[in-house]
C-alpha cells in the first residue's frame, strides 16, 4: 500500500460548486479517494475507489468531450453505487452530476451543477500526474 495525499480539484470558478478527489492510497492498481462535493448549500464526502484503467478511460473520455463539445464521461465507485458524470452541451456548458456515497448507506447525496469546459484540461492533467505513481504493493 502506498499512502498518497494529492488533491485533484475541478476548477469551477465558483464558491458554491466544487468537486475534488483527495487521494488516500494506492493498493496495486486500486486508488482510494475521499470524494468531496459542494453543490449549492449541500455538501458531502465519501470514499471513492477506482482502478487505474478506469481513471485512464475517464480522462480519455473527458478529453474527447472537451475537444468535440459533445458526449459524456463517467467514473463509478467500485465499492458502492456512487459515481461522477460530466456531460456537455454544444455551447460549452458542462454539467457535473453524480452521487456521493452509496444508496445503501445511512446518508448519501445526489448532486448536479453547471460549469464550463475550460476546467477539463487541468483536471485531466492532475489525474495524469497521479497516475505516475507506481503500483502500491502489500
Amino acid at each position: 500500500m502506498l499512502e498518497l495525499d494529492d488533491i485533484i480539484e475541478l476548477q469551477t470558478n465558483s464558491q458554491t460548486e466544487k468537486l475534488s478527489f483527495a487521494t488516500r492510497y494506492l493498493v496495486q492498481i486500486n486508488f482510494t479517494f475521499d470524494l468531496k462535493v459542494r453543490s449549492g448549500d449541500f455538501s458531502g464526502t465519501s470514499h471513492f475507489c477506482v482502478r487505474r484503467d478506469e481513471i485512464e478511460s475517464f480522462c480519455k473520455n473527458l478529453l474527447d468531450l472537451y475537444s468535440s463539445l459533445k458526449g459524456s464521461a463517467r467514473i463509478e465507485d467500485n465499492d458502492s453505487d456512487g459515481f461522477v458524470e460530466f456531460s456537455i452541451e454544444p455551447n460549452g456548458n458542462l454539467y457535473v452530476n453524480g452521487q456521493v456515497g452509496g444508496t445503501y448507506e445511512e446518508q448519501c447525496m445526489k448532486f448536479k451543477f453547471k460549469t464550463d469546459q475550460t476546467c477539463i484540461p487541468r483536471f485531466v492533467q492532475d489525474f495524469n500526474k497521479l497516475l505516475l505513481n507506481k503500483n502500491g504493493n502489500y
